[in-house]
């Protein structure tokens, strides 16, 4: 078999000497040819990890991607729940030598349900730790404390933060557009986003909206519209032009 084996430490004190020697273990038999993705020093936070996104890149290359733990690929649930599906779209099966997870083995249908599971778990906890903010925020508004002003696309009523449907959704589309390499004042024009909003709600794109984003994929998406080998459609059909 092709095996892409991914290993991540997020310090330096930590050993991926560890990792490794548990999908050797594994995939030592003769005949199976692994590569090595390694991201040494990287939070599992960040979706620009170098090797993590050369795996991204090459997936379609290999018969399954192997990693340690759920966690070594990443925390982000909603880049988990895309990379997982991709895996699935391109028929390549996912194995985590240390959890009983993964869709190696065509009746192995507990360990495939159990992934799905810790796919939900880690939603649940986003969305707490989401919720605990808020919690944060509404009791010092309550104890008449300044919290600063709400986030575009909120308001502040009876010291609670509630959304502005209208502009809520504007932004939502504006981080999902930016998402794809689209220049972001153009983008944010055509939404009609100040520009002086754009930098906050990119940095609090995801606790604030519900979308995920990462700057550093954001300029490899930019760079790949830039140097001509991805195409943007139009964002209406009124002139805009192709590659905003």
């Amino acid at each position: 078999m092709q095996i892409a084996a991914y290993v991540r430490v997020s310090t330096d004190d930590q050993n991926e000497n560890r990792q490794m020697r548990a999908i050797r273990q594994k995939y030592s038999e003769e005949g199976n040819q692994i590569e090595w993705f390694c991201d040494l020093g990287e939070s599992g936070a960040s979706v620009s990890r170098q090797e993590y996104q050369r795996l991204r890149e090459h997936v379609a290359e290999y018969d399954v991607v192997v990693a340690h733990e759920l966690d070594r690929l990443g925390r982000s649930f909603a880049d988990l729940a895309g990379f997982v599906d991709d895996l699935r779209e391109k028929d390549v099966d996912i194995d985590l030598v240390n959890q009983p997870i993964g869709t190696v083995g065509e009746d192995d249908w507990m360990a495939e349900m159990m992934l799905n599971m810790m796919m939900v778990f880690a939603d649940a906890e986003r969305k707490m730790i989401r919720s605990r903010v808020q919690e944060g925020i509404d009791a010092a508004i309550a104890d008449g404390k300044r919290v600063g002003r709400p986030p575009f696309g909120y308001t502040v009523e009876d010291g609670f933060l509630q959304q502005v449907p209208a502009e809520y959704v504007r932004v939502q589309n504006f981080i999902r557009e930016v998402r794809k390499g689209r220049e972001k004042k153009a983008t944010a024009a055509f939404f009609e986003i100040p520009d002086s909003k754009i930098r906050s709600i990119l940095a609090r794109a995801e606790a604030n909206y519900d979308v995920p984003f990462d700057n550093g994929q954001w300029r490899l998406e930019r760079a790949k519209v830039d140097a001509g080998e991805k195409e943007l459609p139009s964002l209406s059909t009124r002139n805009e032009p192709d590659r905003l």
